[in-house]
């Protein structure tokens, strides 16, 4: 497969070496009357071909000579508005300009940002006691989850939801045979699930390189050397920059495994998710062998606070990780610290964790 003059596998190897992926686009099921135009585009445009149709009929029928700038002048709007359709997203070949700067920017703008909700009553009881007022849209009603507890999510069609990070393979490096075991591999996983309602997501997420840069903050935590300190300083401010980059995003694989419950049986179906997710964290990891190997994590409260909020605000998300966004002790005044203390007491009132 070629992209322009560049094999794959050289755009591969560039892109590696770039510190960058290249996302898949998903398979384009849309019909073409052109190699760009689509049959959608033209139905889209029709209405403007028939205004510029009947425009000409009008001057025929008032005897107004029909020549070749009366046709231009008529199908102008036309023609630019399906060039306008046909131009395509940069990166997201899949994706119309118009579709992408225009439609979701539009939606965007009209959609609601800001959800608040309060510990404790539920939607159903605050409509029964605000009879005749305006409705407040619950976040917990928005996103479908109304609890994060116990390193598990809490839907609202009562189901206890656990997810699992797994690490992943590189196949292009393996063998047809490696490959046709690594298969076999997975179709045994499969079988060998527990039985509950399993999902397998990937998940682009922003690059989060925290860890790295402790681990190069602790390293030259003692260094005495001006010089020396003075390019760490440089390089943490690098990988910083690379963190918030738009360009930059790594792909995660999930799985995400459910238990539907009740108020009486909670405690019993949490003992029981949290068993089948230690047993299917084991047959993922002792899912292959030899020189390949997957690691997994179930996400604790905090983590799966954090992927919730990249799903919803992948910009905000992208910034927010930065690892130099630390917290340092302070020393307050009383009356700061009660205005402080009223901020975190409403917080926890209106924040899902």
């Amino acid at each position: 497969m070629l992209y322009g003059n560049e094999s794959a596998a050289v755009r591969r190897e560039r892109l590696r070496q770039e510190g960058k992926i290249e996302l898949p686009l998903n398979v384009d099921t849309r019909k073409y009357l052109l190699s760009f135009v689509r049959w959608k585009d033209v139905l889209v445009s029709l209405p403007l071909l028939i205004a510029a149709i009947t425009v000409l009929y009008i001057l025929y029928q008032m005897g107004i000579k029909i020549n070749s700038q009366n046709v231009i002048i008529c199908f102008t709007p036309w023609v630019v508005f399906l060039v306008l359709l046909t131009i395509q997203h940069p990166d997201r070949k899949n994706i119309s300009f118009l579709e992408h700067r225009i439609v979701w920017r539009a939606k965007y703008n009209r959609r609601q940002k800001l959800f608040t909700y309060s510990k404790g009553d539920s939607m159903n009881n605050s409509k029964s006691k605000s009879k005749g007022k305006k409705e407040i849209k619950d976040i917990r009603d928005q996103l479908g989850i109304s609890n994060i507890y116990s390193d598990c999510y809490e839907t609202n069609d009562k189901r206890l939801v656990k997810v699992i990070k797994v690490s992943s393979i590189n196949l292009s490096l393996s063998t047809r045979s490696e490959e046709e075991a690594i298969y076999k591999a997975y179709e045994t996983f499969l079988n060998d699930c527990p039985e509950a309602t399993l999902q397998i997501n990937l998940i682009a997420q922003p690059v989060n390189l925290k860890n790295y840069a402790l681990y190069i903050k602790e390293k030259t935590a003692n260094e005495q050397d001006t010089a020396k300190r003075l390019l760490s300083k440089s390089y943490l401010d690098f990988v910083s920059n690379i963190e918030k980059s738009r360009n930059m995003v790594s792909r995660n694989r999930y799985l995400i495994i459910s238990r539907p419950f009740t108020e009486q049986n909670r405690e019993k179906v949490l003992d029981e998710l949290d068993r089948d997710t230690k047993i299917l964290l084991s047959q993922i990891e002792n899912m292959l062998g030899g020189r390949y190997q997957l690691k997994g994590k179930i996400l604790n409260n905090e983590e799966l606070h954090n992927l919730i909020y990249t799903c919803i605000d992948y910009e905000n998300a992208q910034v927010n990780m930065g690892f130099l966004n630390t917290s340092l002790p302070v020393t307050v005044g009383e009356q700061t610290y009660n205005e402080m203390k009223a901020r975190w007491e409403k917080e926890k009132m209106e924040k899902i964790i």
